[in-house]
């Protein structure tokens, strides 16, 4: 059972679990992938890293 919040890469489909959430300067939050280092932008649902879910990936930040 996952234990921090998880997404799917939008570059290489790495399951990868959320190390930090980021934010641009107009106010997108993204996630670095680990394997690839892509930026992809993900829905804000509230729950912090460590709770478990899979947060929906809705493009990637070049």
């Amino acid at each position: 059972m996952p234990t921090s919040q998880q997404f799917i890469c939008k570059r290489c489909r790495t399951l990868v679990n959320v190390q930090l959430f980021e934010q641009t300067k107009d106010g997108v939050y993204f996630c670095r992938c680990t394997e690839c280092n892509a930026k992809n932008t993900v829905v804000q649902t509230g729950a912090t890293p460590s709770q478990p879910g899979i947060l929906p990936v809705t493009g990637l930040i070049d």
